[in-house]
């Protein structure tokens, strides 16, 4: 993992998407080699004590975002994401909610008015893990007020990056994507990249 955070920053792409704190000690490893702070996204459903000690250990890299998981964020409990969020504003980092839920959980951040500027959420052109359904997560997305990250744009393998980003493209300015090697995120990178000039 720490090759591969390496090998990203040498392409140029310095942003990084953490899920739960697996990755933090191989990211911090990859910063300090290479003496590159990149652009942290960190997702986990983590809260209390767990949570501020996970966000003491990221401080090296001061991550611009922290997200509230999915799994904490879709069960709409205003009071447990709530108690995240305090802790994530208390950090000075820029409060977000993840979602697999886009349909359902975007228009109840809106109507709830959470205290939020970025939301992750599932967007890809054959409608993988946006639930309910596609064209009601979709219509979510485009009506949403806050900054969305796509996430799952490749649908888990199911699309080519060039036809997957260009369709994301349409819809939003920014998205996560997992790669498991460096020939892969090469391919995937330069995919992006020519898919949002052309969407500009």
């Amino acid at each position: 993992m720490v090759r591969l955070f390496e090998r990203s920053f040498e392409l140029g792409v310095k942003a990084v998407q953490l899920l739960h704190d697996r990755p933090i000690d191989a990211l911090l490893e990859a910063s300090m080699r290479t003496g590159v702070k990149p652009y942290v996204v960190y997702s986990t459903e983590l809260f209390g004590a767990k949570l501020q000690q996970a966000l003491d250990k990221l401080k090296p890299l001061s991550p611009q975002v922290v997200a509230v998981h999915a799994e904490v964020a879709d069960r709409h409990d205003w009071s447990r994401v709530m108690e995240r969020l305090r802790i994530i504003e208390e950090f000075d980092a820029t409060p977000g909610i993840a979602t697999h839920k886009p349909g359902v959980t975007i228009p109840w951040i809106e109507k709830e008015d959470l205290p939020v500027d970025v939301i992750l959420a599932p967007l890809n052109k054959i409608g993988y893990g946006m639930e309910p359904d596609f064209q009601q997560s979709l219509r979510a997305i485009e009506e949403c007020s806050r900054a969305i990250v796509a996430i799952k744009p490749l649908a888990a393998g199911r699309l080519r990056a060039t036809e997957a980003f260009e369709f994301v493209y349409k819809y939003v300015g920014c998205a996560a994507v997992g790669v498991a090697s460096e020939d892969e995120m090469s391919q995937t990178y330069q995919a992006a990249r020519e898919a949002y000039a052309e969407s500009r």
